[in-house]
This record gives structure tokens, sequence and C-alpha cells, in this order.
């Protein structure tokens, strides 16, 4: 078992290594192509949709005052990438640079509150923060929901007779502060509280789903608490909407009852994300994720299990397959997208994506089931300056189609 979590390890660092090193000329010359492109497309004014809006109301020097600006708002009804299918009311996101921006990244929060069918509500917080010069990193995740939501058992074959609906309410606050010690590297510190509560289970069989040993039924809760430890190289300027660069990010969570957690646990979550620009007319992205996400030892509570499209991580994934449709103790993940232009002005993008997710067999590394994705998008540019585009794609599955609306790109 642990010779394979390090292969697995030793796999995705020599992809980085690679990456890095042996496809370094390629990948200069393609990012010297982009530039080129880029500044060619700068001849053509670009335009956003707060340009119409402003047009269309007849504001004057409403460019120039957000051009000196530092500050970049964008509001706009969504079910957000961030909020997890949610049906949202307004989807708020702030972006602003703490530092120069040659070397400093664009930080980001999202407000998200939300009201959903089925009796789902919530509020949900993401921060991503980069003080100057990058020395310092913040990224968290915290809400309060209510969130009725189905299951359909462990493993990567449940069946769709096995699905049950699960009644609960979540607090979670998951903070990572990650201090830079090389160019784009950093190490950090983190904490992770998960509190699931109120838990009401729409059938009599437990058995079902598979794990009734994972159920506390004696209060119909489950509390996890612990310590992360996150390690991240990101290369990229922009995470709401990256051209190019790499982002890789191990996180080692370790749950215990001195803590507060109700069981010892401990998870791995492995994230690698690629871009590649491609030399043309207009803006063209060849977008690559993988994951990987276990548990490593002891007794988990179910609902927080690996799942997919419950990721620890910012953005959003297996668009196309259902929320929750697939949980055990680990999951394998691959994505691709192409992203491109529509118009010179920026204004108008499209995408199209393919992925796979892979639970493996419940308390085993032995993933025998793929279950494949695909989808098409278009994307509406809100704000030029940030890059924050608003986002609609139609993704599908066998069994399973689904539309997502979100400010931001995927990953």
């Amino acid at each position: 078992m642990k010779a394979y979590y390090f292969s697995f390890l030793f796999f995705f660092l020599m992809n980085i290594l690679l990456y890095s090193q042996n496809d370094s000329t390629v990948i200069q010359a393609i990012i010297i192509d982009s530039t080129a492109t880029i500044q060619q497309s700068d001849s053509i004014q670009q335009l956003d949709l707060v340009d119409i809006l402003s047009k269309m109301f007849k504001i004057k020097n409403v460019d120039e005052k957000r051009e000196k600006g530092k500050v970049r708002f964008t509001l706009f009804p969504t079910s957000s990438a961030a909020s997890g299918d949610k049906t949202v009311f307004t989807s708020f996101n702030v972006t602003f640079l703490a530092g120069d921006k040659k070397t400093t990244n664009l930080s980001n929060i999202f407000f998200i509150p939300y009201i959903g069918f089925g009796k789902q509500y919530g509020f949900i917080v993401q921060p991503n923060i980069w003080l100057r010069n990058n020395n310092w990193n913040f990224v968290g995740e915290h809400f309060i929901l209510n969130y009725p939501q189905n299951t359909w058992g462990l493993g990567g074959n449940s069946p769709d007779e096995n699905e049950i609906l699960i009644d609960y309410d979540h607090l979670r606050f998951h903070q990572n502060a990650l201090v830079g010690i090389f160019p784009h590297f950093a190490l950090g510190l983190g904490y992770a509280f998960d509190n699931h509560y109120n838990i009401v289970i729409d059938s009599a069989d437990l058995s079902e789903i598979s794990a009734p040993h994972l159920f506390n039924t004696s209060d119909n809760s489950s509390l996890s608490s612990g310590l992360t430890l996150p390690v991240v190289l990101d290369t990229r300027q922009n995470s709401l909407n990256a051209e190019q660069g790499i982002y890789c990010s191990i996180t080692y969570s370790f749950y215990d009852p001195i803590f507060g957690s109700d069981d010892r646990w401990q998870s791995l979550f492995v994230d690698v994300r690629k871009y590649f620009p491609i030399s043309g007319k207009k803006y063209s992205i060849l977008a690559l994720r993988s994951y990987y996400w276990t548990i490593l030892s002891g007794t988990v509570p179910y609902l927080d299990l690996p799942a997919n499209r419950w990721e620890p991580t910012t953005g959003s994934a297996s668009r196309g397959i259902r929320q929750n449709r697939y949980r055990s103790n680990a999951i394998l993940y691959y994505e691709s997208e192409y992203r491109f232009g529509i118009s010179r002005n920026g204004l108008l993008g499209g995408v199209v994506f393919a992925s796979v997710t892979a639970p493996s067999e419940y308390g085993t590394q032995h993933f025998i089931y793929w279950h494949p994705a695909a989808g098409v998008g278009v994307r509406l540019k809100f704000n030029k300056y940030s890059r924050t585009n608003v986002t609609l794609d139609y993704g599908f599955s066998k069994g399973f189609q689904s539309v997502y609306l979100n400010i931001g790109e995927a990953f």
C-alpha cells in the first residue's frame, strides 16, 4: 500500500520536472508565440460586459476609472462552480492586488449566498489571498449549509437503485496559511473542521449504502477536526482564468480526538493543473488537470469520504456527473479542456471539455470502473482587467446531464 502512494507521488513529481526541464524549450516557444498574439490583439480594443452596460446607460469615463482601480468586483446571479451546483441568488467575487503585479498573484474572494430546490440553503466564503511578492498565501473555504442530498453507496459500481436521501446541516471551516520558500513554491499549515449534524437518513435499511458502520446513529452527527499540511507549486498569475503555468498542490490532513474529532484518520489530496497557450490569431488555451484523493488510515465518517464535486480545493471538477454520485476511500480524476476565443475583442469565447472519474473499490486502491463525462460551454467576459468570465457549460454523462452557470473557470 505504501509503495502505491509513493509511486503515485513519484509519477506526479516526475511530470512536473518534465514540464519544467525537458519541455522547457517547447513551452518557452509557445509562450513567446502566445505573447506575440496577445500583443497583436492589444491593437483591437478589448471589450467586456461592463463596457456594454456603461454604453447602454451612457456612463462616461468608466474605463479610465476601472483601469486605475486596484479592486475589481464581479456581481452576477449564478449557480457558481464554487458552490457545487447549487442554485444561487447572487455570486459575488472581488479580485485585487496586494503588491506589484509583476511579482504578486491576483487575489480573489468568493461570497456565495444560495438557495436551491429541495430545502437547500446556506452561505459560502472562499478566499484565496496573496500578499506582497507572494510571501504569504491564505486559502480557505468556510460555509454553513442545510444540504439534503442523495447518495448511492460506496465504490465505483454503486447501482442507481441504491439511491438514498440524506438530510443534514454542515458547518465547515478550512483555512491554510502558506509561506513562500522559493519563487512559486510555498509550504503551509492549516486547520480543517467539518461538522455534519441533524443527519436524517431517508431509509430504514442503512445497509443499502454499504457503510452503516460509518454513521453515528446515536446522536445523528459526525465531527472531523484536525491539521493540514499543504505544499504548493503555483506559477500562474491569475487563478480565476490562467493562461499559462502550472499548479501542483499536495495536502496531507490529520484528524484526531485531541483536536475534538470523533475519530482518528488521515487523508492525502494531490492536485496537478497545467495550462498550454497555443499560438494563433485568437485566444487559445489547452488546460489539463488530474487529482488523486485518498484516505490513508483510520475510520472516516461517511460524509467526509472522498466524493466527486466535494474536492477540498478551489474550482470545480466532474461537470456532467451528478454531485456526490461516487464516493469511496479513494478517487482518481483526469480532465482536459480546450478554451478558445470567438470574438477578437475578447468578449465571447468557448470551451470543449472531457473528463473521467474513477472511484476505487471501497477499502482498496483498485480502480476498476471509469466514468467519463464531456461537454461544451460559452464564455462572456465580465471584467477584462481581472479576466473574469461568466461561464455557461453543458455537461453530460451516462444517464445524466446538467447546465452550469458560473463565475470563473472550472480550474
